[in-house]
């Protein structure tokens, strides 16, 4: 599988730093509930955008985040599991 690696400064879903990090993108595997999306993972991070392309120099800098929230709508609402029976 192909993935790509981005330096920007640390942003997702609960978390925000002027640091500089390092994410590789990808697509979740077919055993996960998010299959078939987009995934992105911390690799690293930095102090200074010097330090983070010198240790990942394929990574691409962007001036944005990349974060995007999973769509989890494909998956049953609360009330359509099964009654827990306590095993």
């Amino acid at each position: 599988m192909k993935t790509e690696l981005t330096i920007e400064q640390g942003r997702g879903a609960t978390y925000a730093s002027e640091r500089w990090t390092v994410y590789e993108h990808g697509v979740y595997d077919r055993d996960s509930v998010l299959s078939g999306q987009s995934r992105r993972t911390w690799l690293d991070d930095f102090d200074t955008l010097e330090e983070a392309q010198k240790a990942y120099p394929e990574a691409v800098v962007c001036a944005v985040s990349t974060y995007s929230a999973a769509c989890l709508n494909h998956l049953p609402e609360d009330g359509d599991y099964p009654p827990d029976d306590g095993e």
